[in-house]
């Protein structure tokens, strides 16, 4: 399968946040309580403050959000930008998410690279990202791409289920291919 990678425009939320609940409903099953994730579903109303958010930063020339597509359908996307928590630094890579049944062909990868490239180009030389402790799967993907544990650990709770993250991050001395 063939996939193209592009940045995402506010006419890509609906599909993105469709990716995000899919992946979420798999990723997060035995990490979170079911019940829970079977109530997940696209809002409208959050699609249209992500539609808004992203046409802004458009407009402020940054690059919050890449896509992944293969047949001109977005199967997968990555959020990224300045770190949330200053004392950190660098970038971060937000989310990532792929369908379940478009992993494992390499567009993962290629969305990651595409952030650090991007995250490189914005004047980052490191970069790093939250993960659940118990996401094995990803945990596996972050550290096979060169990621490294931080040592930072937090825990998530309201709105989301308490689930213990953990800080990965990642030093960009070169761009990545």
């Amino acid at each position: 399968m063939t996939h193209k990678i592009r940045p995402g425009v506010p006419e890509d939320i609906e599909a993105r946040e469709y990716v995000r609940v899919t992946t979420w409903k798999a990723a997060y099953r035995g990490i979170m309580p079911d019940d829970y994730l079977d109530a997940l579903k696209v809002e409208p109303n959050a699609v249209a403050r992500m539609e808004e958010a992203l046409a802004n930063a458009l407009a402020e020339g940054r690059t919050p959000l890449l896509v992944g597509e293969i047949g001109g359908r977005i199967v997968g996307f990555v959020n990224l930008g300045r770190c949330r928590d200053e004392r950190i630094g660098g970038g971060e890579v937000f989310a990532i998410y792929v369908l379940p049944e478009a992993q494992s062909n390499g567009l993962g990868h290629a969305l990651m690279t595409a952030a650090a490239n991007q995250l490189r180009a914005d004047g980052h030389r490191e970069i790093g990202l939250w993960v659940a402790a118990d996401n094995t799967q990803a945990r596996r993907f972050y550290e096979r791409f060169g990621f490294v544990p931080s040592g930072h650990v937090q825990l998530l709770s309201a709105p989301l289920p308490p689930v213990e993250e953990v800080y990965y991050r990642l030093s960009l001395p070169e761009p990545v291919s």
